[in-house]
């Protein structure tokens, strides 16, 4: 009889026996992966994955390129920098304007002190006015230059996440 840790005793048949066992357990196995492989291979199931998988890592690509291109395009127009250049242009018209206003007004005090006086008051509502609108209209261009330069870089990343995403998908499934 043979001894395992010197708890229970098995003899020689019943080793035989489970030893049998595993072998025709190990055989049906084999017999059924074999026919499963075969059954993958007649449906094309494996073929079909693969050229989904490389239709999807072709399409990734594509909007990829298309992104990058949308977002060199938008860079290179200068969109951003022309429109805060026209800005700034029409902040000097006002400011020459302003100054005109103010010359003007330091003619009337001989002819009319209070309408110098109403005038000064008008040239400095107005100045304030054309610089408060100035300023707003600066900070509009630039936050909305800034987001959509920060929504474009994060159309590039989820896309290039995306990308890796069904190109690592389709190694695992082909492989």
């Amino acid at each position: 009889m043979l001894s395992t840790s010197g708890e229970e005793n098995i003899n020689a048949e019943e080793v035989a026996k489970k030893v049998k066992d595993a072998a025709k357990i190990i055989r049906e196995t084999s017999s059924t992966a074999r026919e499963t492989v075969k059954k993958f291979h007649e449906s094309g199931a494996v073929s079909e994955l693969a050229g989904a998988v490389q239709e999807a890592a072709v399409a990734a690509e594509d909007t990829v390129t298309e992104i990058r291109d949308t977002a060199m395009e938008v860079r290179d127009s200068h969109v951003a920098a022309n429109t805060a250049h026209a800005v700034e242009e029409t902040a000097t018209a006002a400011g020459l304007t302003v100054q005109a206003v103010q010359d003007t007004a330091k003619q009337i005090p001989k002819a009319a002190p209070k309408t110098y006086r109403s005038s000064r008051k008008g040239a400095a509502k107005t100045r304030k006015i054309v610089n408060a609108n100035a300023r707003l209209a600066r900070n509009k261009v630039k936050k909305t230059a800034d987001t959509n330069a920060r929504q474009v870089r994060k159309a590039v990343a989820k896309t290039k996440v995306e990308a890796k995403k069904i190109t690592r998908k389709g190694k695992r499934r082909v492989v």
